[in-house]
């Protein structure tokens, strides 16, 4: 990771990745990581705070987050575990599991291998999840 690829805002500790960003390595930052739309991250993202992945961004490997936003047309190959509240929005792809601590948002359009929320998820229109966690409340309703 290089200084042009983050910017840092020192007051809200956000880490910030201009659009169109590609990480080679594992990333790991302690703050709140803004990354902008068309990102490729190429291994693991472990954030130590908020996280949100802008629009059609891929991500080869796991994502570990307190609370993560994962924008529209965006691609997980591997799992997002998140402490707190976890929001998918439109059209997004997650090849393995996506577990939230507490809530769970699911937009239409997504494609989720396995799904867990410790408090409840909720479901907006047409999604795809092939197993959801036994005990899990879900909340359906249309667009």
């Amino acid at each position: 990771m290089s200084e042009s690829q983050l910017k840092y805002h020192e007051d809200s500790n956000t880490y910030i990745a201009r659009k169109k960003t590609y990480f080679e390595g594992d990333v790991n930052i302690d703050g709140n990581f803004m990354v902008g739309a068309g990102s490729n991250f190429w291994k693991n993202l472990n954030v130590k705070g908020a996280l949100e992945l802008g629009k059609g961004t891929f991500v080869k490997g796991n994502i570990i987050a307190d609370k993560a936003i994962i924008g529209a047309k965006s691609e997980i190959n591997g799992n997002i575990e998140v402490a707190g509240e976890l929001r998918i929005f439109d059209s997004v792809k997650i090849n393995g599991s996506a577990i939230a601590g507490e809530e769970m948002l699911v937009r239409p359009g997504c494609n989720i291998k396995f799904a867990k929320a410790s408090k409840t998820m909720e479901l907006v229109g047409k999604t795809s999840i092939k197993e959801i966690e036994s005990g899990t409340k879900v909340i359906v309703r249309s667009e």
